[in-house]
């Protein structure tokens, strides 16, 4: 009797819990586009190793500012959502070496990190979410990064600021942030 109760008592948590559904990350976008969200339980997973071009250092220059961003690949938990996305921490200094926004050794939680989320459905390139300083002055967006060559060790780097409304009590004068990515788009090399 006492093993029926046991062996009874297995079956019905095992028949109660939910399988993770691995779900490859390049169709995040389809969620994203149905609005739904994505469901419980579901894993978006670097099956295909599509994050593996972009993981490194990489280095560029544009107005005056050298950048050197760092892109590493992590999996993170959010409720019952598992997710492969890349993060990127960035070093951004003068022509002269003056140290202008360093995030290199944030945690992967603080705001500035910039965070992954979507291949575009042709799969060319990856959107990361970015909030910086002053980010409720606009200093805001989505960042786009692309390879652009077959070598894999030039990347496009692309900017697009949020559009908002900013106020007087976050900004004073009505003042517009100064960005910390520009918006014409950056080139960086492989180290």
């Amino acid at each position: 009797m006492k093993r029926i109760f046991i062996l009874g008592f297995i079956l019905l948590l095992t028949m109660s819990c939910k399988a993770q559904t691995i779900v490859p990350v390049e169709k995040a976008i389809d969620y994203r586009r149905a609005g739904e969200g994505i469901p419980d339980n579901t894993y978006l997973k670097d099956a295909n190793n599509l994050f593996a071009k972009y993981v490194g250092t990489w280095k560029g220059s544009y107005g005056g500012k050298n950048y050197t961003l760092y892109i590493t690949k992590t999996t993170s938990k959010f409720e019952t959502v598992t997710r492969d996305r890349l993060l990127i921490r960035y070093l951004i200094t003068s022509n002269n070496g003056t140290v202008l926004e360093n995030t290199q050794n944030m945690p992967d939680t603080n705001p500035y990190v910039v965070k992954g989320s979507y291949f575009s459905k042709d799969l060319t390139a990856y959107a990361l979410n970015f909030s910086g300083k002053k980010s409720q002055c606009g200093n805001a967006g989505t960042v786009f990064i692309h390879i652009e060559n077959t070598a894999k060790n030039l990347m496009a780097f692309g900017f697009e600021p949020d559009k908002i409304m900013i106020s007087e009590d976050s900004c004073p004068g009505f003042k517009v942030a100064d960005l910390t990515f520009p918006k014409d788009g950056l080139m960086l090399t492989k180290q």
